[in-house]
């Protein structure tokens, strides 16, 4: 384990409610109660789950700005959308020492942010989907450092891929929202999936999660 004392945060709002414009204040506000509590604790880290901050975060300064400042506290790792140059992007953001690092999704979920027919993806979206855009993607997957420990980036889905088990870095921060497969047996299986790769290629897994019970998953000899 990483020499690290880390809070990893489990949420339980329902897919119904979690991108309503009037519902999105009050998961904000859990969020920032979380940050304090793990402060309180004397956390070094908190791990919020994917899009817990249900916008395009970094178009709101007074929202990253705030952020920043609890940074000289505590390493924020957090999910939010990410827009930039006219492309939207599902991203993970982290906090620490007043700097910001946003690493956008390398994989994404097929039908669900994006529609893996080229001829058919604005007609498609447009009847399933209120004519929303796909979401982009980033060339590769994301690996940061805290303090001196690499991580690799997983949101959801790419928790699952096996390819980004192989990369170097022993530690996988990974943030999901089950809460679009409820009720279902996906956030088993998904668990599944993470302990068998993790075990296969020695791997420790923090997984914060929206609509299941966060959890770290260590491999044993």
């Amino acid at each position: 384990m990483p020499n690290l004392n880390i809070y990893i945060a489990s949420t339980n709002i329902p897919e119904e409610k979690k991108w309503q414009k009037n519902f999105i204040p009050i998961e904000i506000k859990n969020n920032f109660k979380l940050i304090q509590k793990a402060i309180k604790e004397k956390k070094d880290v908190i791990i919020l789950p994917e899009s817990a901050f249900p916008l395009f975060l970094n178009l709101y300064p007074g929202l990253m700005e705030k952020l920043i400042n609890l940074s000289k506290k505590i390493t924020i790792i957090t999910g939010a959308l990410h827009y930039k140059n006219k492309k939207f992007f599902n991203s993970t953001y982290i906090f620490e020492n007043e700097k910001v690092t946003i690493l956008d999704k390398h994989i994404l979920v097929p039908f669900g942010e994006y529609i893996p027919f080229p001829f058919f993806q604005k007609e498609i979206n447009k009847i399933f989907f209120n004519g929303a855009s796909d979401y982009k993607t980033s060339k590769k997957f994301g690996i940061f450092k805290i303090k001196n420990y690499k991580f690799i980036n997983a949101i959801c889905y790419e928790a699952t891929v096996e390819n980004l088990y192989k990369l170097k870095p022993k530690y996988i921060i990974a943030l999901t929202n089950d809460a679009w497969f409820k009720p279902s047996i996906e956030p088993v299986l998904q668990k599944m999936l993470i302990k068998l790769y993790a075990y296969k290629y020695k791997k420790i897994v923090f997984h914060s999660i929206n609509g299941y019970k966060s959890y770290i998953i260590k491999w044993r000899m």
